[in-house]
């Protein structure tokens, strides 16, 4: 059965989307089956990995405002779960994901260089739930949970990619899960709302242990786009250690929680990669930031064994 590690931060720009698609990639380079899961209307990591081309001649735009678009996305799953008449729900696993999701064109020839990465993709349909759900009171957090139930013992992985907020998606994402990780920079603006962050997940949290008595466990933080030369980072990186030792004395999360000791770097080629709508692994695969994510990866796996 497959492990569901989330990836949350309140702070949008750090590097969360680039993180975990990274982190996907490497997975399944590995030949780990991995699926991730678009949970953010902003849909960038759908967009990374499918490619604009890709994505909006399957999805359309906003401005086409084609509505049956959403069908085979992840706002389908929580349609489905407030429609009472089982005959109207349209939502299908085989038909929504997107198998061997990366493309990657050689010579000419189109190649598919990541068989084992899955993707359940979003669009901006998605922002229209907040307003829909809001009376849906059965198990709200617990739709994304429920739904996965059919597909995750098909995969070792799967990753959820959240929005920047604590709204309906990142709540379901995060109850589903069993782990989640928090992306970060070592700067004040993206450090300072991380207290804020566990402190409201955790309210989410005890919703499951108390309907499932289960527990999601913070795997750790993770630092990004280090720069190295930068004193702010490095007092970044001795704020980061603080807080994480005040949570755990405050026992807001678990003594097993940390700072992965493998940092991602700002590094060009991490930005190319994603220009190029591939995972790092893919794009450069003699790089040090595939170094780096590969290094993670294995810090990952032997962190949540």
């Amino acid at each position: 059965m497959g492990v569901i590690i989330s990836f949350i931060n309140l702070k949008g720009g750090v590097g969360k989307t680039t993180c975990c698609a990274n982190i996907a990639g490497e997975l399944a380079r590995e030949n780990r089956k991995v699926l991730v899961i678009d949970a953010d209307p902003q849909a960038n990591l759908s967009t990374l990995l499918m490619g604009p081309k890709r994505y909006f001649d399957k999805f359309g735009t906003e401005e086409q405002n084609n509505n049956n678009a959403y069908i085979n996305t992840i706002y389908q799953i929580f349609l489905d779960a407030m429609e009472l008449d089982e005959s109207n729900k349209k939502f299908n696993y085989e038909e929504a994901i997107i198998k061997s999701v990366v493309q990657q064109t050689v010579k000419g020839k189109k190649l598919r260089p990541l068989p084992h990465l899955d993707l359940l993709p979003a669009t901006y349909h998605l922002m229209k739930l907040e307003q829909q759900i809001v009376n849906y009171v059965r198990s709200r957090y617990a739709i994304l949970n429920k739904s996965l139930e059919q597909i995750k013992e098909k995969y070792n992985f799967v990753l959820i990619d959240c929005p920047p907020n604590i709204y309906t998606t990142t709540q379901n994402s995060l109850y589903a899960s069993d782990y989640y990780i928090i992306p970060t920079i070592p700067d004040y603006l993206s450090i300072s709302g991380i207290p804020l962050l566990i402190n409201t997940l955790n309210k989410t949290i005890e919703i499951k242990k108390e309907e499932k008595d289960l527990s999601v466990q913070l795997a750790g933080i993770l630092i990004n786009l280090l720069n190295k030369q930068i004193n702010v980072h490095k007092e970044g990186r001795k704020r980061i250690e603080r807080l994480l030792y005040l949570f755990k004395e405050k026992q807001w999360v678990g003594e097993d929680a940390l700072i992965f000791k493998n940092l991602i770097t700002s590094k060009v080629d991490v930005k190319k990669a994603s220009g190029n709508y591939l995972p790092i692994c893919i794009d450069s695969p003699r790089s040090n930031s595939t170094m780096e994510f590969k290094n993670l990866c294995h810090e990952i796996i032997e962190r949540i064994s």
